[in-house]
């Protein structure tokens, strides 16, 4: 069987590790289409360099089953051959995403309209798609019904072993200053200057911003004395930073696309504190996987009042649940190779 994987883009350092994951399981040949090969080749994987896909291209690599993004220009896959979506975000996402950078009343409402229009898109590729992947709580509850073979799962890279790592780590005691991690794009989307004003209210804990974005310049030159900036870290750099100098991580996200930090800092041991957006109140309020607040005054409020008890009960609790990236990656291609044998 062949499994053609349809690209928005170059292959980053996360699709390579995702799509190799994928060949090692997946009975027959991984073919991934992307407008050039990107960061590295994935192990397994056939890379087919094709800035503008076509129909005919698409066709001509015989696939069984193509998987792509549940985005509108991937829209005419579904016609040419058995195709899966991964579905990630909503209507309500999309609009909260592009609300962040509008400006007035009137922008405001052409963005909710424009998301209302296109919405009817999105559920029709659901419908249309031989399967779909639902990555969180939001997708499965707009998507999953509109289609007759969906997948829930969680994206992330934690694997088994750092799983076990994070076990062993010790929790946060109380003798020293808490150190608290931002980790994310320093950009408007992900809530960085919310960090800094939490920060300003408790001089006493450490803060450290891990990532780089348009943004950073103008937080750097206004951040208090107790925060600092430490760019972006290639993934294992990230997780043996997390685990050996973090306590615990705020990410204060306003809008609720199901970002794979929010687990992978669990899979770390390192309890998570958020925004109430979309998808993390969900994962905190109801699976007790850390805590949503409002506000940074809020947030503040949260890390004041934590003891190491709590910190530990998360932990505990989110090391327990997570399912590692190697049982998700082999639940998805199980899935793809349901999908490809039902469409022959």
């Amino acid at each position: 069987m062949r499994l053609v994987y349809v690209s928005p883009g170059p292959l980053d350092a996360k699709a390579v590790e995702g799509l190799s994951e994928f060949a090692a399981t997946w009975p027959g040949e991984v073919v991934a289409v992307a407008p050039d090969s990107g960061v590295a080749s994935p192990e397994g994987v056939r890379v087919v360099a094709d800035p503008a896909p076509s129909a005919a291209s698409v066709r001509a690599l015989a696939p069984d089953v193509v998987l792509a993004l549940h985005r509108p220009e991937f829209a005419w896959l579904a016609p040419i051959a058995p195709t899966v979506f991964t579905a990630e975000f909503t209507r309500q996402i999309r609009t909260d995403q592009q609300l962040l950078t509008a400006h007035t009343g009137q922008e405001r409402i052409r963005i909710r309209l424009g998301q209302l229009r296109r919405e009817r898109r999105y559920r029709a590729m659901a419908a249309a798609a031989a399967g779909l992947q639902c990555n969180g709580h939001a997708a499965w509850d707009a998507y999953a019904g509109l289609n007759r073979d969906a997948l829930a799962f969680r994206d992330h890279r934690i694997r088994r072993a750092d799983l076990t790592l994070a076990g062993g780590r010790d929790t946060w005691t109380g003798d020293r200053p808490l150190r608290v991690a931002f980790s994310g794009r320093i950009t408007a989307v992900k809530g960085p200057g919310t960090v800094l004003d939490v920060a300003a209210r408790l001089p006493e804990v450490e803060f450290v911003l891990l990532g780089d974005g348009d943004q950073r310049a103008a937080l750097e030159s206004r951040a208090p004395g107790n925060v600092r900036f430490a760019g972006f870290l290639p993934f294992r750099d990230w997780t043996a930073f997390m685990r050996e100098r973090v306590d615990l991580a705020l990410l204060p996200y306003p809008q609720g696309d199901p970002s794979c930090t929010y687990y992978e800092a669990l899979g770390c041991g390192v309890p998570v504190v958020g925004a109430r957006n979309t998808t993390w109140t969900r994962l905190a309020d109801e699976e007790g996987l850390g805590w949503a607040e409002r506000d940074a005054e809020a947030l503040a409020d949260r890390l004041r009042t934590l003891r190491p008890a709590d910190l530990d009960a998360v932990r505990t609790r989110a090391l327990e649940a997570l399912t590692p990236f190697e049982d998700v990656a082999a639940q998805r291609v199980a899935h793809l190779a349901a999908v490809a044998r039902g469409g022959r």
